[in-house]
């Protein structure tokens, strides 16, 4: 037994820390709240490390600008799906209130979808900047349109603070273990020899998810305008392509759980090869399990050619119970010290007390020296890689709702199915005729995807809306079984 109890120290120690770390934290928290003379009430899907980081950057700024101290409390429903219901729920109470606000000053973070719904229903105010802060965007230092995302509206009533884009992440020890190649592209996702070892969200539960899924259905429409082809052509072929590379990657998938950031979580610990995650979840399980020679056994890759660089926005919404305040933290956001505490090093000047926020500034200025060195992903250079994929709202802006149901109904709701018949589908080495039958998505094709299926989601016929999508659940299922038992029946002997 000599020696055990460094053994058992080394599994007990790191518990405690994990145990007792959200105590002090919950203590610290409580103390700065009781100090503080003002207050911040803000709404978002950010994690604990940029709440606290942001929070202790703007309480500093503010109290060497003003002389008084500020306490941010921070609302976290969940993910921008859940934080969408919450507001609905609330304004819509407040509106037949006669309200003109719900308590809330900020809405910060999210993705741009997000946000644009919630401007169509006037819930914002316009950001009134510091003159500095204007001059950021009059010069294009914060660009309106990049890689064909919008970085803030004509009518400033949001902003985008930071970059976000889409990717993979994958376990390197899992990899050597199958004898794998890294993935690097979405079409990698969908080999044969990922499966059963894929992580992914829900797309109707997340919306960065269901960004990545249109990235990928997007990106094959690209390839056959770049091949010549006309739009109409190349959207129908593309959509289709898009779709059967899902399959493909859906039939591969472990699960599909309601939370993204369980996606990197899962991989970093070996419970999946790899999966689809929002670059800085990624980048961040990195972070986290560095060691001391800087290696960490998740990486994160943004796949060639596959995805565009939006932005998280922030925003101030109507009625805010703190107005100037909330104008103040837009403004810090956009300050230099606001914009480097996404991505510096812990050890710099600007960089956050505790862990590298692995984000990326939105402000242009910041990708040189002498800031560039401070950053820890300054090899990413986002603006000079941004227009390797230029997204075109045009080609499946107005899909994005119907893709995330049809996902739903073709890869969630027959899960079971679908994995049966892909294993089926690679004993027997595809066979066509079973191949097929797995891959026909005729009921949600490119244009019935929008005359039927988004016409049936934005009516308010419930019912109409269950339906179709039990009909579509049962089309795929139908079809899977049907692909499986072909498979089988080629695999018995019968023509591949």
């Amino acid at each position: 037994m000599k020696g055990a109890w460094k053994k058992y120290l080394g599994v007990f120690l790191p518990l405690a820390a994990v145990v007792a770390a959200p105590i002090i934290l919950r203590d610290d928290d409580a103390a700065a709240m009781s100090r503080a003379k003002l207050r911040l009430e803000v709404i978002t899907p950010h994690n604990e490390l940029i709440r606290r980081e942001f929070s202790e950057a703007f309480s500093k700024w503010y109290e060497e600008k003003h002389g008084e101290s500020v306490y941010l409390n921070w609302r976290t429903p969940g993910g921008t799906s859940e934080i969408k219901r919450v507001l609905d729920s609330a304004f819509t109470s407040a509106d037949k209130n006669g309200s003109e606000g719900i308590g809330l000053d900020l809405f910060f973070g999210g993705g741009v979808y997000d946000f644009k719904l919630q401007s169509q229903e006037d819930r914002f105010q316009k950001i009134e900047l510091f003159e500095e802060q204007v001059s950021l965007f009059e010069e294009g230092v914060i660009p309106k349109i990049q890689s064909g995302e919008t970085y803030y509206p004509d009518g400033h009533d949001w902003l985008g603070t930071c970059l976000s884009s889409f990717g993979i992440c994958y376990n390197i020890d899992s990899l050597k273990r199958l004898g794998l190649e890294a993935p690097t592209t979405w079409d990698d996702l969908g080999r044969p020899g990922f499966q059963k070892g894929i992580a992914l969200a829900d797309p109707t539960k997340s919306g960065s998810v269901a960004k990545a899924f249109e990235m990928l259905v997007q990106q094959k429409i690209h390839g056959h305008l770049d091949a010549g082809l006309s739009v109409e052509e190349a959207s129908q072929i593309g959509w289709v392509e898009g779709l059967n590379l899902i399959q493909k990657i859906g039939a591969n998938a472990r699960y599909f759980t309601d939370g993204a950031s369980k996606v990197p979580h899962d991989v970093a610990q070996g419970n999946a090869i790899a999966g689809m995650c929002i670059d800085f979840y990624g980048r961040s399980f990195n972070e986290a399990l560095k060691k001391a020679d800087g290696s960490s056994r998740l990486k994160f890759v943004s796949p060639v050619g596959g995805t565009s660089y939006s932005v998280d926005p922030i925003a101030i919404f109507r009625g805010a119970p703190h107005p100037k305040l909330a104008q103040e933290f837009v403004n810090f956001i956009f300050t230099k010290e606001g914009q480097m505490l996404w991505n510096a090093r812990p050890d710099t000047p600007m960089g956050p007390k505790i862990r590298a926020l692995r984000r990326l500034p939105v402000r242009k200025d910041l990708y040189q020296e002498p800031y560039l060195s401070d950053m820890v992903d300054a090899s990413v250079m986002p603006y000079e890689v941004a227009n390797e994929f230029v997204y075109d709202y045009n080609l499946t802006g107005k899909h994005f709702t119907p893709l995330r149901n049809i996902i739903r109904a073709m890869c969630i709701d027959s899960h079971q199915e679908m994995k049966s018949a892909w294993a089926a589908l690679i004993e027997a080495d595809f066979p066509p005729e079973a191949s097929a039958k797995f891959f026909d998505v005729t009921p949600v094709g490119y244009d019935l995807a929008l005359s039927e299926v988004k016409k049936t989601l934005k009516s308010d016929d419930k019912v109409a809306e269950v339906r179709m999508m039990n009909d579509l659940g049962k089309h795929f299922r139908d079809n899977y079984q049907e692909a499986e038992r072909l498979a089988l029946a080629a695999s018995k002997g019968g023509t591949k």
